[in-house]
């Protein structure tokens, strides 16, 4: 006899849920007494709207907890790469400034 875990039979549930009522909704909306072009539009817009609400679900579900180690040695990797850039940027604006107004550049200090 196969074993399920308690995760996969939550995710059927959730998903089996999800189209159940995304069939009956749909289903509702067609036999309602509108016209067509507008329900075809509202319907379009609910399942457009649903399957964001759901997409964000499972991505809160599937995302872990904790972020893994190499995870936070990126971010912070980028973060320092940004630092950097915004520091150059700066320099480069500073000596764009001076060369505007006729200051020569200063040399750059000898670590």
């Amino acid at each position: 006899m196969k074993r399920y875990s308690a995760g996969s039979v939550f995710r059927a549930g959730v998903w089996g849920s999800v189209l159940g009522g995304a069939v009956g909704f749909a289903l509702g909306m067609l036999v309602a007494p509108e016209d067509g072009k507008k329900i075809r539009r509202r319907l379009a817009y609910q399942l457009e709207h649903l399957s964001q609400q759901v997409g964000g679900y499972i991505d809160h579900i599937t995302q872990p907890a904790e972020e893994s180690a190499a995870r936070q040695r990126g971010d912070a990797l980028v973060a320092d790469a940004r630092e950097r850039a915004d520091q150059i940027r700066q320099d480069i604006d500073a000596l764009l400034g001076e060369v505007k107004h006729g200051h020569p550049p200063k040399a750059p200090a000898n670590n």
